[in-house]
Parts: C-alpha cells; structure tokens; sequence
C-alpha cells in the first residue's frame, strides 16, 4: 500500500540524536515526533513510542491538530506490526478529531489508513468504503499529494479483488497528479502496482520493467514493505516462463526481508508462494514445511479477536456522532415535555390540595388514596408490557431455532439416502466375495487350477466395484460435511448448475425419507454455457433448499386435492429447476435460477407479503415464515434479486438472479 511519503531509516537515525539531546520545544518537539515516528521503519515498537508521546504532550497542550496526528502515526505502525484492533482504535481517534476541528487533510489520511487494515482484512467492501471517503476528504482539502495518495491505495484495493481495469483506471489517475508534482516515492508505487497489474494482465516484459526500476529505487530508501509485496509477482513472471529457480530466488528474498523486519502479512504472503513453488519443483518436504508456516501466521492475521474488535469500533465509530447528537435531542425534548408536564401537575394537585384543605382531611385522604391506586395500575400495565415483549421475543427465537433444525433434518435425511445406495453396493459384492473365496478354496483344494482362476478374476471384478462405489460414498460424506459447515462467509467461484442438483435432489430424498408414500418428477434444464458466480455456496444453497421443499410441499397439497383437474387429467406432481446465462439488457452478465412446480400456486393477494418474516401460508406446525424471508435477506446480500411469477390453482415459479461478479 501507497503510504503518502517515502520513510527513510537514515533520517531517522540523524532525528535521534536531536531527539536524545532534547534540545526541541513546543511544535518545534511535536514535528519532531511525527518524523521520528514516521521515518522509524527498522524498529516499529520505537515509532509507537514517539507516536505515544506526541499524543501526550499535545493532550496537555489541547492541541487537536497533533493529536490527531499522534494517534494516526501510532495507528499505522500498529498496523505494520500486526495488532489491527490496536491500530483501528488509534486512527478512529484520529479521524474523530480531526473531524471536530475541520481538518480535512488529516481526516482523509486516517479514513486511508483505517482502509488499509480493513483491506489487511480481506473485507474489501469496507476497504473501499474508506478508501471513498478518504478521497471525499482529500479533495475537500485541496491536497494533491494526499490525494493520489488515496487514490493509489485505492487501485492497490481493486487490485487485491482482481479487478484489473478498475485498478489501472486509479492508479493511472494517481500517477498522473504525481507527475504534475514531480514526486518520485508517489511515482515508485504507482509505478511498482502498475507493474503488478501488467503482471496480472499477462504482460511480463511490462510487468518485469516497472516493479524492477520501483524495487531499485524503493532499496535506496530503505523502504522494504513494499518491496515484500512487489517481489511476489515477479516471482510469479519467472514461474510462468518455466525459470522455476528465479522464481523461488524472488519469493525467498521476499520472505527474508518480512522475516528481517516482522512485517507479518508479507511473511504469510511469501511463504504461501515459496510454498507453491517448491510444490512445482517437487520438494515436497519444504514445500509443507513453508505452507505451515503460511497457515500459521495467516490465522494469527485473522483471529477472532481481532476481526471481532475492527467490527466493534468500526460500528462504534460510523454511529458515534450520530448517536450523540440524537440522544441530546431526544433527551432535551423530554426534558422540555417532563418540564412543562410536571409544571402541569403541580398546578393541578396545588389547586386540588387547596381544595381539599377547605374541605376537610377526609377527602384529602381519599385522593391521595386514588393517586395511589392509579399509579399501581400503570405500573402493572407497565409490567405487562414488558412481559409481553419479552414473551414475544422468546417466540421469536424458538421459531428461529425450529426453521433451522427443520433444515438440517431434511439435509440428515438427504444425506442418508444418498449414502446408502452405494454402501448397498459394497456390502452385496463383500458377501458374494466372501461367498467366491470359499468356492476358490474349495477348487484349490481340487485342484482346479482353471476353474480357481476363473473365480479369482469374479473375485477382482467384484474388488473394483466395492473400490468405485466405496469412493462415491466418500465423496458423498466429504461433500455433505462441506455443507453441514456454517456458511464462512466467503464467496467463491460455483458451479450453480452442480450446486442446484444437488440441492433439489437433497429435498427429495428428505421428503421421501420423512414420507415413503411421496412421488414426484424432477424436471432440469441447466444452461451448459453457464458461467461460475462468486457466491457463498453454502448460503444459497439453503435458499436452493428452501425453495425446492415449498415446491414439493405445493405439488404434495394439490395431489391431496379430492377436486377434480380441468379436462379429468391425471395429475402428475412436477418440480423443473432451470438455470441460464444471463446477458445485457436482462440487467448484466450474471445467472439466473427458476424453481417452478405444478402445484397450488399462491394467490395473487398475498403475493406481497410471502417475503416477510413469520408470514406462512401451511398450517400451524409446518411451517415458520422465516424460510423466504431468509431467503430473500441471503440473496439480497449477494447483490442479486428474487421474484415470483404465480397462477392460484396452476403453478408458482421462483426466479433467482445474480451478477457474475457479486
């Protein structure tokens, strides 16, 4: 990542023994911090230090414009030595500050920042929301620099998710106001992602020449953070052109700078590549060797603990402002209302007293016992509502909890049928086995030699097929255990005509393990040019789930039906899954998904409503409302849309649509 300006270890160390004389006052000492910090690239626990103690002092000095820069230094070294939540919860500091005091500028650097980590992260769709922001900022500013600055992270973003024209169109752009500058650090690192790019792009000539020139300019400086991360794609040229022992000589220098100065990101970077590499070359042993080391320090990256904090104070930062100034709203609001209420009150319990007084103590008596009693019946019903409430929520969650546990009794039930049709096959050709291998023996013992041969081969027939069908139950468990896991999360290409199979032949066998009685045809049409969709597999799969269980549940109901069929027809329950390519004008390249049946179909009135949560059309018992809602909420999520095309009486279709790239 493009981090502004160029550090100098050199400069650092010339700071030091100005900084050790401590001969430096006032803003005088508060540049000094900031340099020390900023330039101090060999000993990063040292750059959170000076970064710490300029928060002191301009805390004491009330100083918000470097404090705000206190807190974002230490944010980017926390950040380059591995302890995101450390980091986010500095530069959050510091974008909060330099906000109250309109410091455009270096409100952009830590929005930048905080983009960084979350890019760190891998959730790239937060990244870009920030690194948007930043830039928002940084043109608010007027500072050119900062702002090719965020916009060569940006690219470095887009670059991350593969997506190369976009990262060229913002890399470009930066290096072109760093050319208007004339600044060459800015010009090293557009010059060195480009490169990635071409890279990427399959241009290795480019490719080569620019992170080369950006590498030899970056060692004079003594900047090896992204030296790290330009070393890996060149590594990954010689691998294409066939010079394995480049290739490794590359990711090896690039796992011995991060090793050298714990940069832990580009540790697990390189050893994954110099992992793969001496995979090619076939050393095994170091190649396992490095991928643990891979595995280990990419866990430590992603921890739940600190994935959990980034999330914690990015909510905590987004709301913070707006919170606080709704809650004095409201809060004046009812103090304003008590105020005026109370005023109320007590000019009419003063008149009612005075009132009571002229009267007699009797009747005095009898109202208080009446405002008494009033005040109990509100707060019983005050009680009752919150019972209420509660009530309701516990209901909530337990129809959540059944919809899901309805779920995974149909996926139990799928798996056991499908696994049992090839344990079936291995245990019949087991038992003729054993039954063959007597009747060897027996022919051995005759002598047979001929007849003996000819059941041994009987014998390794038989072994082939327990072999094929005990596979095919392996694969079935393997493939069940995938989806039995929670959903990560992540998306990945899927093959959506593989993934709607199985899914509609998963809710058959369910159904027919609950109901032996059941029957129905399934009908597919699969658009073999289908392209592969980035999707979370096992989130839509549940809506696959979902939607092929309300089509057989549809076409079971209309078979109960005693109602005669238009034309006397017999009826015949079908259930046709259909999937095809979507392109311009349907709304872009993307996929769509139908799942139609023959069944009661829905009425047109309630059409609106089927997508909300706990509106169920089966009876109580059957049904909890939360399937189409969920499934809607999942496919929402994945940048796509969901519709219903339906005729009461004849048929409902569910329609599905995704982007290529969600």
């Amino acid at each position: 990542m493009y981090r502004g300006f160029a550090q100098d270890q050199k400069v650092a160390d010339s700071l030091k023994i100005i900084y050790q004389r401590d001969t430096a006052e006032g803003i005088s000492k508060y540049n000094l911090l900031i340099d020390l910090s900023f330039n101090e690239v060999r000993d990063l626990k040292q750059g959170v230090r000076y970064a710490e103690e300029l928060i002191s002092l301009s805390r004491q000095a009330g100083d918000d414009k470097y404090l705000s820069a206190g807190y974002f230094w230490k944010g980017t070294k926390e950040r380059l030595l591995g302890n995101l939540d450390t980091a986010l919860n500095a530069l959050f500091k510091s974008a909060e500050i330099a906000k109250r005091s309109h410091l455009s500028k270096s409100e952009g650097n830590a929005y930048e920042e905080v983009a960084n980590i979350y890019s760190v992260a891998k959730n790239h769709q937060t990244a870009m929301l920030y690194y948007n922001k930043a830039i928002t900022a940084m043109r608010q500013s007027n500072d050119s620099n900062s702002l090719a600055s965020a916009l060569a992270n940006a690219g470095d973003e887009f670059l991350n998710i593969k997506k190369y024209d976009s990262a060229f169109s913002y890399l470009n752009e930066a290096k072109i106001i760093f050319d208007n500058l004339n600044y060459l650090t800015g010009k090293v690192y557009c010059l060195g992602n480009l490169g990635v790019v071409y890279a990427n792009l399959g241009n290795n000539d480019l490719a080569e020449k620019n992170i080369n020139d950006a590498i030899r300019i970056l060692e004079e400086s003594q900047d090896y953070y992204p030296i790290c991360d330009y070393l890996l794609p060149m590594a990954e040229v010689y691998s294409d052109k066939g010079d394995m022992q480049t290739a490794l000589n590359y990711a090896l220098r690039s796992l011995s700078l991060a090793d050298k100065y714990k940069l832990k990101e580009q540790i697990a970077n390189a050893n994954l590549k110099v992992s793969e590499l001496y995979e090619k070359m076939g050393n095994l042993g170091e190649a396992l060797k490095h991928y643990k080391n891979y595995i280990a320090y990419r866990d430590s990256l992603s921890n739940i603990k600190s994935v959990q904090a980034m999330y914690n104070l990015q909510s905590r930062f987004d709301n913070s402002q707006h919170q606080a100034q709704v809650k004095l709203l409201n809060q004046q609001e009812r103090n304003q209302r008590n105020l005026l209420i109370s005023l109320m009150i007590i000019f009419g319990l003063t008149v009612i007293t005075l009132g009571i007084i002229l009267r007699n103590n009797k009747s005095k008596q009898k109202a208080y016992k009446i405002l008494d009693k009033q005040k109990q019946e509100t707060d019983k019903e005050k009680a009752k509502a919150e019972d209420a409430l509660r009530e309701l929520q516990a209901t909530q969650m337990q129809l959540m909890h059944r919809e899901r546990m309805a779920s995974l009794g149909e996926l139990t039930a799928g798996i056991a049928h499908e696994i049992q049709n090839p344990l079936n096959f291995v245990n019949n050709f087991s038992d003729v086995n054993a039954e063959l291998l007597d009747e060897l023996q027996q022919e051995l013992k005759k002598g047979n030699v001929g007849e003996a041969l000819s059941i041994s081969n009987g014998i390794i027939e038989n072994e082939q097929k327990i072999n094929h069908h005990g596979k095919r139950a392996d694969a079935i468990v393997k493939g069940m255990m995938q989806h039995s896991r929670s959903s990560t999360g992540h998306t990945e290409p899927t093959d959506i005509n593989a993934l709607a199979s199985e899914y509609l032949k998963l809710s058959y066998h369910g159904l027919r393990a609950k109901d032996k009685s059941f029957n129905a045809t399934m009908d597919t049409h699969f658009d073999e040019n289908l392209p592969k969709v980035n999707i979370v597999p096992q989130d839509i799969g549940r809506v696959l789930l979902n939607l092929c269980n309300n089509a057989f549940y549809s076409v079971t109901e209309k078979k109960k039906d005693p109602q005669p069929l238009k034309g006397s027809e017999e009826y015949e329950p079908k259930v046709t899954v259909t999937t095809k390519a979507l392109k311009p004008p349907l709304g872009g390249l993307g996929v769509e998904i139908s799942v139609k049946d023959n069944g009661t179909g829905i009425p047109q009135k309630i059409t609106d409503k089927i997508f909300n949560p706990f509106f169920t059309t089966k009876p109580a018992g059957q049904g909890t409302g939360l399937g189409l809602s969920l499934s809607y909420d999942i496919v929402k999520a994945h940048g796509g849309t969901i519709t219903i095309n339906t005729r009461e009486g004849e048929f409902a279709e569910f329609i599905i649509r995704i982007p290529a790239n969600t």
